[in-house]
């Protein structure tokens, strides 16, 4: 994965993320990533954590690009409501709904952004983990997108924070990054560089739904239907990498101490027993292959 131009010039430091509905954050040489979570309604089919991660630069463009396609809209931009005809998509007809996810996803792919998720089928999780929560399943997917933002950080030289929509689980979603952050025993921890939480005003944070979501449908529709045209549209730049756990996998992890093992998913590709994680969903981009990814 390349992200070009992910520099900071002097006036992006001095105001830090303005991206940030909160307030300035203020950083130097740090790449942004955004995630939101995606699954089914009732919760039993997959649970997918997604989203992009890019250098301000990109995300400037970005800005430009995304606040001028949802102009039009009253409220923020939601992929499901987009889709389906929900919400302030109601009156929407389908041609002009498929036209604007169109133009969404090309901001997407003109700002070189590139996508990151992870997916677990949640049966097969509670199978192996019979006494785990409602949303352990969309953990494990967190553990595993936090290390590889901070993997592909620490191969950039660069640092990386993280932002997240909030929501009902948020103190779990810190527990998660600050016991990985303050893990010393992995290199690109040090990479980490704060995680937040925002609404979906957040541009970005609306980017990330549309990823998550394109992740989750992906892998319902693997050998049903075929990939959906935004898959395929970003698919054009390596822009996109999703993981997604299989039951051996799945079983595997749970055989070694289980999800809060952070030293068996640091080393999980170099270790000769471990399942492989897939299908090989999609094209993993050169700099994302090395934590924990699809053969």
């Amino acid at each position: 994965m390349r992200c070009e131009n992910d520099y900071a010039s002097f006036t992006a430091v001095a105001r830090g993320s303005a991206r940030s509905t909160e307030g300035p954050i203020y950083h130097a040489m740090l790449l942004e990533s955004y995630f939101d979570d995606s699954a089914d309604p009732r919760r039993d089919k997959f649970y997918a954590c997604g989203g992009l991660i890019g250098g301000p630069n990109q995300f400037d463009a970005f800005e430009i690009g995304w606040s001028h396609q949802t102009a039009v809209l009253k409220d923020p931009f939601r992929s499901t409501d987009c889709e389906t005809g929900h919400g302030q998509f109601v009156d929407w007809p389908k041609p002009l709904r498929d036209k604007l996810m169109d133009r969404l996803v090309n901001v997407i792919y003109q700002t070189m952004l590139r996508g990151f998720a992870s997916i677990v089928p949640v049966k097969e999780y509670r199978e192996v983990f019979p006494n785990c929560g409602k949303h352990d399943a969309f953990l494990l997917a967190l553990r595993q997108t936090i290390m590889n933002m901070a993997w592909i950080a620490s191969r950039l030289n660069q640092d990386v924070g993280l932002w997240f929509e909030h929501g009902p689980i948020d103190a779990a979603i810190h527990r998660i990054y600050n016991t990985i952050a303050d893990w010393d025993k992995w290199p690109p921890t040090k990479r980490l560089r704060g995680i937040h939480f925002e609404s979906k005003k957040l541009r970005p944070l609306q980017a990330a739904d549309l990823i998550a979501r394109e992740a989750f449908k992906h892998i319902e529709n693997l050998g049903v239907r075929g990939t959906r045209i935004p898959v395929r549209r970003l698919e054009e730049k390596d822009a996109l990498y999703f993981i997604f756990w299989n039951g051996r996998a799945l079983r595997y992890l749970a055989e070694n101490g289980g999800p809060d093992n952070l030293e068996l998913l640091s080393k999980w590709d170099t270790l000769s027993d471990a399942p492989r994680l897939g299908p090989n969903v999609l094209k993993a981009p050169p700099v994302t292959q090395g934590l924990i990814s699809s053969t």
